[in-house]
């Protein structure tokens, strides 16, 4: 499992905080010291006497947004761990994870950006594979789990599961907040389990 960094200092908290959001609205190119300072409220300056550079605070950003992910992938593992070859309640419980991803869309659409700036910074990269390969991991277990049970197993890869996932929460974040729960749910049993197309905007 990965392990999640000590507690970050209230106001280090409260300008990473910021500078999600601010990633997420503006975009990599937003991201600025006067850009988080003001999304936070605070002095010019501030953010700028934490975090001394931009690629101090991207890399600070990164090891914020990882954490966050990082601990509700632990979370979902203990979790897990309490239903061993219960394969519908771990469908349930994956899906209850990127549920509650939606309800902080600032963050999903944070880590997105981070994740393609990634593709330009091995640092980041690595930030970000350490809970990715936890949640494959999870994944892998249920997979096994369901071929276990199953006359005939799908060999479904759970690497691949994770990309289709992936891309599941990108899809979801181009439909209206109403609609992006049910797309979710229903996307990520069918993914699990092997059921079919997966569903239609509605």
């Amino acid at each position: 499992m990965s392990t999640v960094r000590e507690e970050l200092s209230p106001r280090r908290r409260e300008i990473l905080s910021a500078a999600t959001t601010v990633l997420a609205q503006l975009g990599n190119r937003g991201l600025t010291h006067r850009a988080v300072d003001r999304q936070a409220g605070l002095p010019e300056g501030s953010s700028s006497a934490y975090f001394r550079t931009r690629e101090s605070l991207i890399g600070a950003l990164g090891d914020f947004v990882a954490d966050r992910l990082a601990a509700d992938v632990e979370a979902l593992g203990a979790r897990l761990a309490t239903c061993p070859g219960d394969h519908g309640r771990a469908v349930a419980e994956v899906s209850l994870l990127f549920s509650r991803w939606l309800d902080e869309p600032d963050l999903l659409t944070a880590r997105l950006e981070l994740s393609v700036a990634a593709t330009r910074d091995p640092a980041l990269a690595e930030r970000f594979r350490r809970w990715r390969d936890d949640l494959v991991e999870m994944v892998r277990g249920v997979v096994a789990a369901a071929d276990a049970a199953a006359e005939k197993p799908t060999g479904a890869s759970a690497e691949t599961l994770i990309a289709a996932l992936d891309g599941v929460l990108l899809a979801s974040l181009l439909l209206s907040p109403g609609q992006r729960r049910d797309f979710v749910d229903q996307s990520v049993e069918q993914l699990l389990t092997g059921l079919g197309p997966g569903p239609a905007p509605a």
